[in-house]
């Protein structure tokens, strides 16, 4: 089911509808057909726009302008909950926890755990939908990783069930309830997922302080002139911005923010 899923999203995506896009062009150009130059040419329109870091940055702006990296935060919150998805799953020929593309969640997780703002850190995440990698959950990597930077084994708490965002609230609330605590909290995510986590965590009832990290649109629109050139990474950071908005429009009409 997650594979069939997974490839009717494909053409939702930059890369799958440019690809799609063209494909169609030549097959409607074979056939003699009107509108293949309009199809091949919106194909490449969409591919460059999605790869153009200017066109990316503005894209990430739009999703991030709402959080900045602030420094201060309430004395009594809870816990600090640190998002899955900044760390690589442990596996041959790795032998130590590695951060990826989000592992700035990590290391601010660790920061603010360092300022004395709270007495324990939450890595919550258990193997993404349709993961194959079943050695060690994304809390247990994040976890990994904290107590790699010094972080203190006594202070982190790991939740390895959750698997979506959505999911995040209900064993983040477990834990702390088990702690007898209130369900007060600073939550730490990539800028550009703050906001769907946010709402997540306020439908389920949390008092929930937002520590934005990983800016992925930061800085001036165009810093040199090859921001006007396609780039892979800026094809991911688009990539991962719509994804996002998916999500935001998905969860809003479920109602789970």
């Amino acid at each position: 089911m997650v594979l069939l899923l997974k490839l009717c999203a494909i053409p939702l995506y930059p890369l799958g509808a440019a690809i799609v896009l063209i494909i169609t062009g030549l097959i409607l150009y074979r056939l003699k057909k009107k509108w293949w130059i309009q199809c091949s040419i919106t194909g490449v329109a969409v591919l460059y726009l999605a790869s153009t870091p200017f066109f990316t940055r503005v894209f990430l702006k739009i999703l991030e302008h709402r959080y900045t990296a602030q420094a201060f935060f309430p004395q009594d919150c809870s816990a600090i909950v640190v998002l899955g998805g900044g760390g690589m799953s442990l596996a041959p020929p790795m032998i130590y926890p590695e951060i990826n593309s989000a592992g700035d969640r990590i290391l601010h997780a660790a920061r603010l755990y360092k300022m004395g703002l709270t007495p324990r850190i939450i890595t919550t995440g258990g193997f993404p939908v349709g993961s194959r990698l079943k050695n060690c959950t994304e809390g247990e990597q994040n976890a990994l990783l904290l107590r790699e930077i010094g972080v203190d084994s006594s202070a982190i708490l790991i939740d390895k069930k959750a698997r979506t965002t959505a999911e995040h609230p209900r064993y983040v609330a477990a834990i702390l309830d088990s702690l007898h605590v209130a369900k007060k909290i600073i939550l730490v995510t990539s800028a550009a997922h703050m906001y769907r986590a946010m709402g997540v965590f306020k439908k389920a009832g949390f008092d929930v302080y937002p520590a934005a990290t990983d800016f992925r649109g930061n800085g001036r629109i165009i810093e040199e002139f090859d921001d006007l050139f396609p780039q892979a990474s800026s094809l991911d950071d688009m990539t991962a911005a719509i994804h996002e908005v998916y999500g935001i429009v998905g969860y809003r009409v479920m109602g789970k923010m």
